[in-house]
């Protein structure tokens, strides 16, 4: 299993402090946007996997099917 940390998190870890608090915010914003577009588009990813995969076996015909 992966110890993933969100974005939140490893930003906690960056020298901000030339930044104003508005900026900060607008990072964290834009950061957790980008993330969150990454994971529907992973999960979009494994789903049509999945989809293409049961439809492979379905379409496939096994040696047995025909004895």
């Amino acid at each position: 299993m992966k110890d993933n940390q969100s974005i939140a998190e490893l930003l906690k870890n960056v020298n901000t402090a030339y930044l104003t608090d508005a900026e900060k915010y607008e990072t964290l914003a834009r950061a957790e946007r980008a993330e969150y577009i990454v994971s529907g588009i992973a999960s979009a990813v494994k789903a049509v996997k999945k989809a293409v995969v049961k439809l492979k076996s379905a379409l496939v015909s096994s040696p047995a099917q025909h004895a």
